[in-house]
């Protein structure tokens, strides 16, 4: 996945690399049923390894990567708040049980911003949690807060795990 990513992304110059960096966490964040399919992370991590060799500076990689994880997060929570249960009655039953549903929605009622800080570093809850948040009713200005927190470590970290990876031979 990593290597077609970069393929593709490399064809649209310094403008792609940034597109993506920006675009696949924000959707993967943004729109829970699409963000199991885009690879958020990966973009990112893509996005320091592009930086290590010189394709992009590494401070906008991560000033990119914290944009798009921020903005896929107020999406996803706006959508949460604006469609509550009926956006989560759409998504497939053998994808999001409702068991398991309100469970989510129960932990998030617990934890408040922790659920937030811990789901950003989640495969599967980063999708999620941010349509919960809204849903479950949580504060607007402590969603966001704990939202830009989280992607405040999330981003710099994994732009610093690909720019490690640049330095893997073969890469």
């Amino acid at each position: 996945m990593l290597a077609w990513l970069t393929d593709h992304t490399l064809m649209f110059g310094i403008w792609g690399i940034l597109a993506a960096v920006l675009l696949l966490p924000a959707l993967e964040a943004a729109l829970p049923l699409i963000g199991v399919l885009l690879p958020g992370q990966t973009a990112v991590v893509m996005g320091g390894m592009l930086a290590h060799h010189g394709r992009v500076p590494l401070g906008w990689i991560v000033v990119t990567a914290l944009l798009g994880a921020v903005l896929g997060n107020g999406l996803g929570y706006a959508a949460g708040r604006r469609w509550n249960t009926r956006l989560l009655d759409r998504v497939p039953r053998r994808l999001l049980r409702p068991h398991s549903t309100a469970r989510a929605l129960s932990a998030i009622q617990r934890h408040g911003g922790r659920a937030v800080f811990v789901g950003r570093f989640t495969a599967g809850l980063r999708t999620l949690v941010p349509t919960l948040c809204g849903v479950s009713g949580m504060p607007v200005r402590s969603y966001l807060t704990w939202s830009f927190v989280s992607s405040a470590v999330w981003a710099p970290a994994f732009v610093l795990v690909g720019y490690g990876m640049g330095f893997s031979p073969g890469l």
